[in-house]
């Protein structure tokens, strides 16, 4: 029995497997740890509740009919106790509408009996590797998501199949394609799943920033010099035009482009000719040029900043790339892909998953840095993490960021550690609904310091210790920050 995948960094991957069938639990446990999977067995959907409580796994593998708690049931409060952990569904072979329940109801993906070894193994190595959710139609019985699902465009919401569906329409022509979108939200991944869904898939995809690279250097760059055209010119150099002849060429800031350039890369687009800087004789070229920016192009056209015609040829195909406040449905799926990424980079790091309350609070935050500032936000808590799960306590999300609460007091005037405790207590404990407990528990501090945080002093009022002196002693007021502070 060949690998289907390797070993995890940092140890085998953790798999709890579900099933009042004695006989297919030995299988299953069989068939995955021949991949080096640790696997822990469950004869009941209650058995595994007790088992998830007490440690960390990576994936969950149940059957759905089962005695007493069905599969269903236990994916639920799988979904509800640990939304980000990948729930695997085995169905028998009459239960096709059982499993596209199981993934409306959040599961990876799922398996019908009778099945082989080879199919569960792939499925599992699927879920391990942080692959994108699908819709119940893209997975065929007992099949894996899509091979061709975009590289890194993580997320099952409305705003991700849109994109995804715009991505498979634009990648049937050859027509230029103009990707906009905020910083970090993307954009040249679906620049690069374009060119991988394309015809031109196996040939060269270019990128070059525009913003990135010197305007003297620019032309030279994009489209090649013959030897001697400037001083320095020691050799010819062909240009990222010719280089990605045959396939695409990304473009990425391209209303950072100097405007005597323009000119040049519009006759790119009109008759497909490159002339090298210092040469005569202009060449064909073959390139399907996708431009990406986070600018107002039509704001820059308008102050005469940006060629008009140029717009209008490059902005054939548009594709928007949504922030990614617009499909905080998808935070939990990026979150754990995000951590499995981590993890191939740190494989010293103990960090296995990510709790419940830690999800709440990145679903919750504005992310002005969009999916990248997400990304780091986990790397973070990968690096510096000391335990199995990173819980809330372990985030530290500025509070203002939060839609709909902000600081109890002025923002344009500086604060001292008792406001900033105060103030930092109060926002925590309004995510948690009140909750003191669970707002100790994120703090890192016990009940009493959280009231005595509470009772302190609104802006302006003084504060007696016990003896009628002004307490000197701010230690307990001090928000503790941690490794992941400027998420």
């Amino acid at each position: 029995m060949s690998n289907v995948t390797q070993r995890r960094p940092g140890g085998p991957s953790r798999v709890l497997i579900v099933d009042d069938d004695a006989e297919l639990l030995e299988l299953l446990e069989m068939a995955l740890s021949a991949d080096g999977h640790a696997c822990e067995l469950a004869a009941d959907g209650v058995a595994a509740q007790e088992i998830l409580r007490r440690r960390t796994f990576d994936v969950v593998v149940s059957d759905i009919r089962m005695g007493g708690m069905s599969g269903l049931e236990l994916l639920d409060w799988v979904k509800r106790s640990y939304p980000a952990l990948p729930f695997i569904a085995i169905t028998g072979t009459g239960g096709i509408c059982e499993a596209v329940d199981a993934i409306k109801r959040g599961a990876f993906n799922y398996v019908v009996k009778p099945f082989d070894a080879t199919a569960i193994r792939l499925v599992v190595a699927s879920a391990l590797a942080g692959n994108a959710l699908r819709a119940p139609g893209d997975c065929p019985r007992g099949s894996l998501p899509s091979e061709e699902l975009p590289r890194g465009l993580v997320g099952a919401g409305p705003s991700m199949r849109t994109l995804q569906t715009a991505i498979d329409f634009v990648a049937r022509s050859n027509a230029p394609v103009l990707v906009t979108g905020e910083t970090g939200a993307g954009k040249e991944l679906v620049a690069r799943a374009i060119h991988e869904r394309s015809a031109r898939r196996d040939k060269a995809f270019v990128t070059v920033n525009t913003s990135a690279i010197p305007q003297e250097l620019l032309e030279s760059e994009i489209f090649g010099h013959t030897r001697g055209a400037f001083s320095g010119a020691t050799h010819a150099r062909r240009g990222l035009l010719t280089e990605a002849d045959g396939g695409s060429l990304l473009l990425d800031e391209i209303g950072d482009m100097p405007f005597g350039l323009q000119a040049k890369l519009l006759r790119v687009l009109q008759f497909g000719d490159v002339r090298p800087v210092g040469s005569d004789r202009p060449h064909h070229v073959d390139v399907r040029v996708i431009a990406a920016t986070h600018r107002d192009l039509p704001a820059l056209v308008k102050d005469g900043r940006f060629r008009e015609d140029l717009y209008y040829r490059l902005n054939v195909l548009p594709v928007v790339v949504p922030p990614l406040r617009e499909h905080r449905e998808d935070i939990p799926a990026l979150a754990a892909h995000f951590l499995a990424e981590a993890r191939q980079r740190a494989p010293q790091s103990p960090v296995r998953s990510i709790g419940e309350d830690a999800l709440r609070l990145l679903a919750e935050a504005s992310w002005r840095g969009n999916v990248r500032e997400l990304a780091s936000c986990i790397e973070r808590a990968v690096v510096f993490g000391t335990d199995e799960r990173i819980d809330a306590r372990h985030l530290s999300l500025v509070p203002n960021t939060a839609p709909g609460l902000g600081w109890s007091f002025p923002s344009d005037s500086p604060c001292t550690l008792h406001q900033l405790s105060r103030a930092y207590a109060q926002w925590v404990l309004a995510r948690t609904d009140g909750n003191k407990g669970r707002a100790a528990e994120i703090l890192g501090i016990d009940l009493s310091t959280l009231y005595r945080w509470l009772r302190a002093e609104q802006p302006g009022e003084s504060r007696k210790g016990a003896g009628g002196e002004a307490s000197g002693n701010s230690g307990d007021n001090v928000v503790q920050l941690h490794a992941c502070s400027s998420c």
